[in-house]
């Protein structure tokens, strides 16, 4: 990565073009109305679908945009990449889709599920440790030892801009001032989402969502400088980042208006309504912004307009882990209701 005084961040040029590189490929996802949060919280709450991706997350945004872009070179000699398993299944993808050559490395702690679909789509997967930095060591080796292009999965320009995209959708499909609040591991998507949106319509106000076990970009902007939260577990497992991007972390000190942490059984009860209120599968990482309207009292007071975008960022749920969590309700409401004598 570069050095600070190096750093750069995407231009609204660059995201735009960015969009119409990707336009071909993937399609806008729609904006939902939630009518029963809606009703519950007396805003106008909102999903952003990126659950309708082709591989149920938004992550095939970023991976489009850094194969495209640098799609010779690609061709050439394979590309390499580090992921909880989102990116995985996109780089993936999108490699099949551009005949690349792909090798992703993922952690021995990912769920088989994300690790099963991303060799399912052709790519070759190296498991390695089970921490991030983990993860980072191995692929910086096998990058070194191939000569592949390093795909980053939050802090490249292309990522930021591929990202970036979701807020040139929402643009268009809200046409009045909104909060929105963004998933954050890494922080590509509240970066790119914040870095358009502040640029093209200032008044709207960026909320990012972090799990309280991780809360590594909360941490690293309450501290002014990039935190190392070390080796945490949370069961919102696609938000694994142990710091922000250097990148991410310029842009999100520019232009992010505040963090929220949440804890595990927000999340939990986030996929729960989801499910049974608004129909719709949504995995535990993606969820976290429901969470956190759900959990944080105060927080509706922070968020200054009517209406509300949580973004979905991704539908893949191990099965397993859904109907854990879905019967954790089932066995509260039995153990509440009485039994007739």
């Amino acid at each position: 990565m570069p050095k600070k005084a190096d750093i750069r961040i995407p231009t609204i040029e660059e995201i735009q073009a960015t969009r119409s590189l990707l336009a071909p490929h993937l399609p806008m996802t729609p904006l939902a109305y939630a009518p029963y949060l809606s009703e519950q919280l007396g805003r106008r709450v909102w999903f952003k679908l990126e659950t309708q991706q082709p591989t149920h997350s938004f992550k095939v945004r970023p991976a489009f945009a850094n194969l495209l872009t640098h799609k010779t070179k690609a061709q050439q000699h394979g590309v390499i990449t580090s992921s909880s398993g989102n990116f995985a299944q996109a780089v993936a993808y999108a490699s099949q889709q551009l005949d690349i050559d792909a090798q992703i490395v993922m952690m021995s702690i990912t769920a088989p599920v994300k690790i099963e679909r991303t060799k399912q789509r052709g790519a070759r997967v190296v498991i390695c440790g089970p921490t991030y930095e983990d993860r980072w060591n191995t692929t910086y080796r096998l990058q070194e030892e191939t000569g592949r292009l390093l795909v980053h999965p939050y802090d490249s320009i292309e990522t930021i801009s591929g990202s970036g995209v979701i807020a040139l959708e929402l643009l268009e499909q809200l046409e009045r001032p909104f909060s929105v609040l963004i998933p954050t591991s890494g922080g590509g998507m509240l970066s790119g989402v914040a870095r358009t949106l502040k640029a093209l319509r200032p008044a709207c106000h960026i909320c990012g969502i972090q799990p309280k076990a991780n809360g590594a970009m909360k941490r690293s902007l309450d501290a002014g400088e990039r935190i190392n939260v070390g080796t945490f577990h949370t069961i919102a497992d696609a938000l694994t980042a142990s710091y922000p991007g250097e990148r991410t972390f310029e842009i999100a000190k520019q232009y992010v208006d505040q963090m929220q942490v949440v804890e595990e059984n927000a999340i939990a009860e986030a996929v729960r309504t989801l499910y049974h209120q608004h129909k719709l599968v949504v995995e535990t990482g993606g969820s976290v912004g429901v969470a956190a309207l759900q959990s944080s009292p105060g927080l509706l007071k922070d968020l200054p307009h009517q209406d509300i975008v949580c973004v979905l960022s991704g539908g893949n749920i191990a099965h397993s882990q859904l109907q854990s969590i879905l019967s954790e309700t089932n066995e509260q409401q039995s153990e509440e209701t009485p039994r007739s004598e």
